[in-house]
Parts: C-alpha cells; sequence; structure tokens
C-alpha cells in the first residue's frame, strides 16, 4: 500500500502503488478491478524496483474493497574499497487491505461530486530479516517493516465536464518506523473525450506532501537512511488511458520540489510508475 505498495521507499504507502484508491469514488456493487504496477526511484546510491499487484472489490455501491501486494528490489552501492560494492535485497514487501467508504455523493447532469473515508491496514507479509553475504541488512533496506502498521484517510473527488479535481488525506500509525502523513491536490482534464463507450485520454497534474516522524527502537528515537523526520513535496503528471470501459492504463512521473532530511539520510530523486488496471 503503504497510500504506495511501493515497499518502504521513503515515505510512501500501497494505496500509491495502486489504481481508484486515493480518491473518493468506489466501484459499482459486485465489481472487480484488477491492477499491476511498475515503479521505479533512485535516490543516491540506491535504486528500487517495485512491482505491485492489486484487487479491488465493490461489496456495496458505497463500500470497496482492496489489496495490495507488492514485490519489491532495493539495492545501495557502496563507497567502501575494503568490502563489497553494492548490498541488495529482494522479495515479497508488506501487503495492505484498505476498505474505502463512500459516504456522500451529489450528482447533477455532467458533474459529480464524491467523498469518502478510507481505513487500511499493512500487513507484515514481508521479510525484515534478509541478509547480504552473511550480514544482515539494515530494517531501511529490508524488502517489509516487520510490524502491523494501520491508516485512516480521506478523499473527495469532482468532476465537472471534462474536468476531475482530487485531494486526498492519509495518515499511517507505523510501530517501528515514523508515523506517515501524505496529502495529494490533483487537476486533470479528459483533454479527448468520446461518447461512452468510447476511449478517452486525461492528463492530470499534482501537488503531494509528505511528512514522516522520526523512527525509534526500543522507545528511543533512531536516524536512519531512508526519510525518517523528514519533509517531501513533489509536483508530477499523470497520463490516464481508458481505451473502453474495462482498461485503464496510467503513466506517472514525480520529481521532488522541497525536501528537508538529515545528513544520514538520501535525496529524493525523480521516480516513474506505469500501472494497468482490468474491470470486469
Amino acid at each position: 500500500m503503504t497510500l504506495s505498495i511501493l515497499g518502504s521507499i521513503l515515505l510512501s504507502t500501497p494505496q500509491e502503488g495502486s489504481l481508484d484508491v486515493l480518491d473518493g469514488e468506489t466501484l459499482y456493487e459486485g465489481g472487480w478491478l484488477f491492477t499491476t504496477g511498475y515503479g521505479f526511484e533512485k535516490r543516491e546510491e540506491l535504486v528500487d524496483h517495485t512491482l505491485t499487484l492489486g484487487a479491488h472489490y465493490g461489496l456495496r455501491y458505497d463500500l470497496q474493497l482492496s489489496a495490495i501486494v507488492p514485490y519489491v528490489r532495493r539495492t545501495l552501492t557502496l563507497d567502501d574499497p575494503t568490502g563489497p560494492d553494492r548490498v541488495s535485497s529482494e522479495g515479497m514487501g508488506d501487503a495492505a487491505i484498505i476498505a474505502k467508504w463512500r459516504v456522500y455523493r451529489w450528482d447533477d447532469v455532467g458533474k459529480a461530486l464524491n467523498f469518502a473515508v478510507l481505513a487500511g491496514l499493512e500487513l507484515p507479509t514481508g521479510s525484515d530479516g534478509e541478509r547480504d553475504r552473511g550480514s544482515a541488512l539494515p530494517p531501511e533496506l529490508q524488502p517489509g517493516s516487520g510490524s502491523w502498521d494501520p491508516s485512516l484517510g480521506t478523499a473527495v473527488t469532482y468532476e465537472p465536464g471534462r474536468w476531475r479535481f482530487n485531494a486526498a488525506m492519509l495518515y499511517q500509525r507505523n510501530r517501528k518506523e515514523g508515523d506517515e502523513f501524505f496529502s495529494e491536490l490533483a487537476v486533470g482534464n479528459r483533454f479527448w473525450l468520446e461518447p461512452y463507450p468510447g476511449p478517452f485520454l486525461r492528463f492530470d497534474a499534482l501537488l503531494r506532501y509528505r511528512h514522516q516522524n522520526r523512527s525509534s527502537h526500543g522507545g528511543q528515537a533512531i536516524d536512519d537512511l531512508l526519510g525518517s523526520d523528514g519533509d517531501l513535496l513533489t509536483t508530477g503528471a499523470t497520463l490516464a488511458f481508458r481505451p473502453r470501459p474495462t482498461l485503464d492504463f496510467q503513466i506517472f512521473v514525480e520529481v521532488p520540489l522541497y525536501q528537508r532530511i538529515s545528513d544520514l539520510q538520501m535525496e529524493e530523486g525523480p521516480s516513474f510508475f506505469f500501472a494497468f488496471g482490468f474491470r470486469i
């Protein structure tokens, strides 16, 4: 999950790694959406690759249930001539289950407003005891966190005509890593829109803000490499293509605008994400 499952990437949540989670809309009753996504991020000496699988089900017209599972590969290049040149980990990350309840809907001719509440739980399905060349890897490089981490958030989506406005907030309570706060503001336009069930292309521009509290161990605050006790402001763009109602394709690029980190932490770089969705 976790709002990316992108494993333990800096200030990200599983929900960011899937489609149709961080918005105010829900699937129709009995409907399914299956998604797969690939994410890439490079931060100084660290490279992350993440494959995300998701299944989303409309339990009711206003209640959507989601399960999201990541597979992560993380490689850190070392500047140490006396030891190995790099260390890496690979495996299943922490899966997430999410419930989205659409508490309010208003619609009129050519426009709609949806407001939803989200609740999630990140599960300790990923390994937190990986080793490389016989040495235990630090927690920041492990595929999993080894803890049960709940989250709570809201999302509102307003669609007048060809436009789409979306706002979302999510707070995640992490037992081992620092707690996280995520927010997003997005504006999109369907610049190519054919009558239903025809295709459409939509371009979204967005701002995202993330904050993570300092990690702790045994009740004592600690520093780590991947951004605990940090702030990150990014801008991004999404190109969404729906050739027919059952298929979705999205390409997303995110670039940092501002970040506050300690001297021990690595700076965020640009990230890339591609997702595919199939509806039944």
